[in-house]
C-alpha cells in the first residue's frame, strides 16, 4: 500500500493539476510553454507491450489551437509526469524512459519527468542523467526538505498549495507558520480543504497541534475534515482534557474506518480508554500510514 507520504503530493496535484506546475517551475526554473488550460491525464504509460506501466500522476498544459490547425479540441504543449519516490528504486531509470516515451507519443508534446524526494541525498541520486545509449533523460528533482514553511501570509493566499506541503513536509510549531496554514487554508475551495487540512494535520506533532488549536480560537477558520476538524472542534466546545482525548481517539478510528483497515475490538478499546493526548496525536498521525491498526502502537 502506497505510504502518507507518497500519496500527499499526488493528492494535490489530482486535486489541483496546477500545482504539479508550480512545482515543475519551482525546480526547474525555466518559463513554461504559453498554455490556457491544465488537466490531469490518464497516468497508464503502456502501448503494445506485455508490461503495464502507470506513472504516479499525468498532468497536460494546453492552449487553445490555432487557425491553421484546424481543430477546435485544446492541444496539448506540455505534459507532466510526477513521480514521489520515497526510497532508492534502480528500477526507476529503466522504466521513466519508458513513461516520457509513451507518454509524449500519445499527447504528442514535450514532457517533463518531475520527481518528488523526502530528503536531498536521495533528490542527489535521482537526479543522475538516464544514459538511453542514443541521449539521455534528465529528470527534474525537488527534495521537500528544501521546502520552507511559510511564514508569510500574502505568500502563502498566492501559493495556498505549497504551502500546506511544505509545512507537512517540514512540520514546524511556529506560529507565523502555522497562521500563513490558515490563511492557506481560508484560501482554498471549500469543497477540497478536508483533503489539506486532514494531510496537514497527521504530520504536526503534538506541540503544533495545540498552538493550532490556540490560533483558531482567534480566528473565523474551521477545518473543513470529518476525520479530524469535527472531532477537534468537539473536544475544544467540550473545554476538557477527556473531551479532546475522545475527539483524538474518534479521529483515529474515523481515520482508519475511512482508508478500509479493520479494527480490532482490542485496539478499539486501547484507543478508546487513552487520555494521554501526546500519545493519541501520535497515532493520529501514524493512522494515515500504517498497513495495520495494530502498527499504531509499534
Amino acid at each position: 500500500m502506497p505510504s502518507h507520504e507518497h500519496e500527499f503530493p499526488v493528492d494535490l496535484i489530482r486535486n489541483d493539476p496546477r500545482f504539479a506546475v508550480e512545482l515543475l517551475q519551482e525546480v526547474g526554473g525555466k518559463p513554461l510553454p504559453e498554455h490556457t488550460r491544465v488537466r490531469c491525464d490518464a497516468s497508464e504509460a503502456t502501448r503494445t507491450a506485455p508490461v503495464q506501466l502507470i506513472a504516479d500522476s499525468v498532468v497536460v498544459c494546453e492552449r487553445q489551437p490555432f487557425p491553421h490547425e484546424r481543430t477546435d479540441e485544446p492541444v496539448p504543449v506540455l505534459g507532466i509526469i510526477t513521480e514521489p519516490q520515497n526510497k532508492w528504486d534502480p528500477r526507476k531509470p529503466y522504466s521513466w524512459p519508458a513513461y516520457v516515451a509513451n507518454i509524449r507519443h500519445r499527447l504528442r508534446c514535450p514532457v517533463a519527468l518531475l520527481v518528488l524526494t523526502p530528503t536531498t541525498a536521495l533528490a542527489r541520486r535521482y537526479s543522475e542523467p538516464i544514459d538511453l545509449g542514443c541521449g539521455e533523460i534528465r529528470p527534474l528533482v525537488l527534495a521537500l526538505d528544501t521546502l520552507e514553511p511559510v511564514t508569510d501570509q500574502s505568500v502563502a493566499a498566492a501559493h495556498p498549495v505549497l504551502t500546506v506541503l511544505s509545512l507537512a513536509s517540514n512540520p514546524t510549531d511556529d506560529e507565523a507558520a502555522l497562521k500563513a496554514l490558515i490563511t492557506a487554508l481560508k484560501s482554498l475551495d471549500t469543497s477540497a480543504s478536508s483533503l489539506y487540512s486532514d494531510y496537514v494535520l497527521a504530520a504536526l506533532s503534538a506541540a503544533a497541534l495545540g498552538s493550532l488549536e490556540k490560533i483558531m480560537t482567534l480566528s473565523d477558520y474551521e477545518f473543513r475534515t470529518e476525520l479530524i476538524g469535527r472531532p477537534f472542534r468537539e473536544g475544544e466546545a467540550k473545554g476538557q482534557a477527556e473531551g479532546r482525548a475522545e475527539g483524538r481517539a474518534e479521529a483515529i478510528l474515523g481515520i482508519l474506518d475511512a482508508r478500509g483497515i479493520a479494527v480490532s475490538d482490542g485496539v478499539r478499546e486501547r484507543v478508546t480508554s487513552s487520555t494521554d493526548l501526546a500519545e493519541l496525536d501520535r497515532w493520529v498521525r501514524r493512522a494515515v500510514g500504517v498497513e495495520r491498526a495494530e502498527d499504531l502502537f509499534e
